[in-house]
């Protein structure tokens, strides 16, 4: 039985109007993501190639990552160039499309549609499942019957999760399946995998929009009462709660600005070199006394901010927006996790880029060549490790929870 409604709830979809705006709405927004996305990355992608470094000069870089195409998270940041010199690290600007549009209105990666206009499709197909059905009085026929309202709750979730899950699959494997006709766009296997572990979060996600719709449903007596309670609960989960985490955060932990930290660091190099030097000392000891004082600074600052982000990070996983945002990010290689093992490892290059400067004075003037930065990724059960596991957890958890309110709900619900 359960599947007999869950196939009159898809019939019923696919006659009604909604189900049309709905796909229209999809293919709209997953082919302009991946479009505008695609060719931000082109262009970012041909920046690289001019600005990389030459073999042997002290600079980190890191090419775009291209599951930035999908959620682009911070991966302007991490794409910047890290140059290496005795006063610390001098940040450059990364490879951007030039497009001063995207200051005013960002592009919207697929991680942007699925969390902000996905959901609230879902609370579309959600919202009126059952009071609607009351103020029309089918529900009371249904129910009068043999059935029980277990199945019918499962049936009517199922029908509507699939109506809207299928074909958001089928748009978004033809997208990516186009994409990738690109010869300039290459994924790798594991890239791949990491892309269907996103899709996955997405229809976690989604699930969970949608047993919410049905759960307000169970507790109204009319569809219209029930849209305005979800709007604000979907403005509430989406946009406040994960803006006040942060703001919250702020509150407890502070942390000094990069502008301060590089001024600190020229004073360093000031009191050291043109202070120091003029009243006597070796220079590879000044050298060494503006490497420690700079790590220092780096560490202390690093501490400071890791902590305000995992302050954060809690604060805002009460909504699953945050969540499924942290972990896709997380998988994709492009968020907060990945750009802190990235600077990790470039302070770790300058500690060996320093070091061969102290012990060779005149290098620069023997045309000295210095090892190439090299990085790699974090390993899937690293990334699962750090939080990701944790976040697609709580994704699960709150679609039983608000499942099972649902059902309780229903099971209450006076059909009368």
């Amino acid at each position: 039985m359960t599947w007999t409604i869950a196939r009159k709830e898809i019939l019923s979809n696919l006659l009604s109007y909604k189900f049309f705006i709905v796909l229209l709405l999809i293919v709209l927004l997953v082919a302009t993501s991946l479009f505008i996305m695609h060719r931000d990355f082109r262009e970012r992608m041909a920046d690289y190639q001019v600005v990389r470094p030459k073999p042997g000069d002290p600079i980190a870089l890191v090419a775009p990552n291209p599951m930035a195409i999908f959620a682009r998270g911070l991966d302007d940041a991490m794409t910047r160039s890290f140059e290496i010199s005795v006063i610390g690290i001098e940040v450059r600007a990364g490879q951007a499309s030039g497009n001063i549009i995207y200051s005013f209105f960002p592009a919207p990666d697929f991680l942007y549609v699925v969390r902000v206009v996905l959901s609230l499709v879902a609370l579309l197909f959600g919202f009126d499942q059952v009071s609607r059905e009351r103020e029309q009085g089918t529900l009371r026929l249904v129910l009068g019957s043999s059935v029980s309202r277990a199945k019918v709750l499962a049936g009517k979730w199922i029908g509507n999760f699939l109506s809207l899950a299928v074909p958001f699959l089928l748009i978004t494997l033809l997208a990516s399946a186009l994409l990738m006709l690109d010869t300039n766009v290459q994924f790798s296997a594991g890239q791949l995998g990491r892309l269907a572990l996103i899709l996955a979060l997405s229809l976690l996600y989604i699930g969970f929009f949608l047993s919410l719709g049905v759960l307000v449903s169970a507790l109204t007596k009319r569809a219209a009462t029930s849209v305005v309670i979800l709007l604000f609960l979907w403005s509430l989960l989406v946009f406040i709660i994960p803006n006040l985490g942060t703001l919250l955060a702020r509150q407890f932990v502070s942390v000094p600005s990069v502008r301060a930290l590089s001024e600190k660091r020229q004073q360093t190099w000031t009191r050291e070199v043109l202070l120091g030097i003029g009243k006597g000392g070796n220079w590879a000891d000044h050298m060494r006394t503006i490497s420690s004082e700079n790590d220092r600074l780096e560490q202390d600052y690093r501490l400071k901010f890791e902590r305000l982000v995992r302050l954060s990070r809690n604060i805002n996983r009460v909504s699953p927006a945050a969540s499924f945002l942290d972990a896709s990010s997380e998988i994709a290689g492009t968020g907060i996790g990945e750009q802190s093992r990235l600077k990790h490892e470039v302070v770790r290059y300058k500690d060996s880029i320093i070091d061969k400067i102290i012990s060779d004075q005149d290098a620069e003037k023997r045309g000295a060549q210095y090892p190439a930065f090299i990085y790699a990724p974090r390993p899937l059960a690293e990334i699962f490790a750090g939080g990701a596991l944790f976040d697609t957890a709580w994704l699960v958890i709150f679609n039983i929870l608000s499942f099972a309110l649902a059902y309780v709900a229903f099971v209450r619900y006076d059909v009368r």
